[in-house]
């Protein structure tokens, strides 16, 4: 006697178009699939060999595991309390959101994967707010998701912008130590963390940094060789005193008119890529100088070069541009001693000044996010505002040269104050409904403690 599984195999095999079914031998396997009943030759074929196929395993001992189960992860120790996380949700969409979020931190409260989720909406507020507070099955679960991949990025970026602020504060204290150390750093770190490295090099240039500058001349990126051969044109020495000598040739200055003549570019400066439309002769010899020395050296104002450069080269003219108002702002920086004195704004709002930006709303019919969300965090939660009254209505006077008759003017004018007060009203209805979601948050939090 063959095996019914044998026998709906070698059946499978063939295809139930070109083979009949096996009729079933006797005994209780046998009369368990006389009963089994499906609507195609196939759907039969699969459920009796499902069936036939548990018979057979049936009373053996399972096959050794070839890896072993998952770790089970204990509970969270403590979860957000439960009354708190409606409260929670509602929040999601509001100024006062991270501020909750900071709450619950504070607490060593933890959530779930399900709730993170729940919350993140994508862009508010940033990955790094919610990841930390995931429990420890959460972040199992969460280990391979977006989420995570963009928490461990915002991270690393911190970090990185951590480690810039350091060096330039070493930089500052120590310019050979801190010269030397950005050399160090260059030399481990990526293509992004090179340009963010000249960046601040362009801000904060060392005459130790030499070394680095023709060390980068032999990077893989061509932009990064062409920013540090022309970095190395603002150290005082032979390049920058070869420049200076160069530059009145290369830009002639005659009764106020300003001229460009053909020159050898130096060999330090390296090649001009050919047909770009921001890099050429001009560029490189221009951006190889500070913006002082061209300045003093031509006897020209920025604006004047930026005008007869972009006449011969529109993107040369906006690099001009760019050069001149960088040299303005560190000329405003450095002439700001010390800043001036800020009158310290109060640390709470008070209902006077939400009744007067609510009246503004009324008048002009703009509401300004970022003033309504420096009220939703500055007001005190238990803040009573009142409903603000409707403004009367007053007829403005109509144009000269309006193509409204007088009729549709004063109507258009009605139907654009009932829009203002209209807008008023939602945005103190919007208001009061974090300030009461605030104070139910503060309460919520008090009843814990």
């Amino acid at each position: 006697m063959t095996s019914p599984l044998k026998d709906l195999a070698a059946t499978a095999l063939r295809g139930t178009a070109r083979a009949e079914l096996p009729k079933p031998d006797s005994g209780p396997l046998g009369e368990a699939l006389s009963r089994v009943s499906a609507d195609t030759p196939e759907q039969l074929l699969l459920a009796r060999a499902a069936l036939a196929g548990l018979h057979a395993r049936a009373g053996k001992a399972l096959d050794t595991a070839q890896t072993p189960p998952p770790t089970t992860l204990p509970p969270a120790a403590r979860p957000l309390p439960a009354a708190l996380w409606p409260l929670l949700r509602q929040l999601r969409n509001s100024p006062a959101f991270e501020s909750a979020l900071q709450d619950v931190l504070a607490k060593e409260w933890t959530l779930s994967a399900a709730q993170v989720l729940e919350l993140d909406t994508g862009h508010q507020p940033p990955t790094t707010a919610l990841w930390p507070l995931l429990d420890e099955r959460g972040k199992a679960v969460l280990d391979a998701h977006p989420l995570h991949k963009a928490w461990e990025k915002a991270e690393a970026q911190a970090q990185w912008e951590a480690r810039l602020d350091a060096l330039q504060e070493a930089r500052a204290a120590d310019p050979t130590a801190g010269a030397a150390q950005t050399l160090e750093l260059w030399k481990e770190t990526n293509a992004d963390g090179r340009r963010d490295l000249l960046d601040m090099l362009e801000r904060q240039l060392l005459p130790a940094d030499l070394p680095l500058l023709q060390h980068a001349e032999k990077d893989r990126s061509a932009e990064v060789q062409r920013r540090a051969r022309m970095l190395q044109g603002h150290l005082p020495g032979p390049l920058q005193d070869e420049l200076l000598a160069l530059l009145p040739q290369a830009v002639q200055v005659q009764q106020n008119k300003i001229s460009f003549k053909p020159f050898d570019l130096p060999e330090a400066l390296g090649k001009v890529k050919t047909g770009a439309y921001d890099d050429s002769d001009l560029h490189r010899l221009l951006g190889a100088l500070p913006f002082e020395l061209i300045r003093k050296t031509l006897g020209v104002q920025g604006p004047a070069l930026a005008a007869a450069a972009q006449k011969k080269n529109w993107a040369l003219g906006q690099y001009i541009h760019q050069l001149a108002r960088e040299y303005t702002r560190r000329l405003v920086v450095k002439r700001s001693i010390t800043p001036p004195q800020i009158e310290e704004a109060p640390a709470t709002t008070t209902s006077e000044q939400v009744v007067q930006w609510l009246k503004s709303i009324q008048e002009k019919g703009q509401r300004d996010p970022v003033t309504f969300d420096l009220l939703t965090q500055s007001l005190d939660p238990a803040t009573e505002i009142a409903a603000p009254e409707p403004l009367p209505f007053a007829l403005p006077l109509r144009p000269k040269d309006s193509h409204h008759s007088p009729t549709a003017w004063e109507e258009r004018q009605k139907y654009l104050h009932a829009e203002r007060q209209a807008e008023a009203e939602a945005a103190w209805r919007s208001l009061t409904d974090i300030l009461r979601l605030r104070r139910e948050w503060a309460a919520a939090l008090e009843a814990e403690k």
